[in-house]
């Protein structure tokens, strides 16, 4: 059996309801190489990356490398926005993997309601700054 090229395609070669538990799985191994944690670290799958000890600069390296692993465009508002392993997960399956997860859009799983949006001249910063 041929080794998978990429993330995608390791999910891909899953049964549907193991791919959600392995791309958490992958998110949480590439969180903890970040942050330089140990492989047994207690994360949380509801921990803010940034009470973890994730900061800007680290979480600009987590976006690299999830593209890099997925290789798919992840903008780094997602990650502001979803900064925790559940939540990220969970938009990375939605929107960024839709082809991998069917039947998951976003539009099937509705936002909070207390859910803040970054204004559109902070949204254009960060996608300059992080770009």
């Amino acid at each position: 059996m041929t080794e998978p090229a990429n993330a995608v395609d390791l999910l891909l070669s899953l049964p549907r309801a193991r791919r959600r538990q392995t791309l958490a799985d992958l998110v949480d191994g590439e969180v903890r190489d970040v942050l330089l944690l140990p492989e047994d670290a207690e994360m949380g799958a509801d921990v803010s990356f940034f009470d973890l000890g994730m900061t800007s600069l680290r979480l600009t390296e987590l976006r690299q490398r999830l593209t890099r692993m997925l290789d798919r465009r992840i903008e780094i508002e997602a990650l502001f926005e979803h900064p925790t392993s559940q939540g990220l997960t969970d938009h990375l399956a939605d929107t960024v993997l839709p082809d991998v997860f069917p039947g998951t859009a976003a539009a099937a799983t509705p936002a909070p309601q207390n859910a803040q949006e970054l204004p559109p001249m902070v949204q254009e910063m960060l996608r300059n700054l992080y770009s």
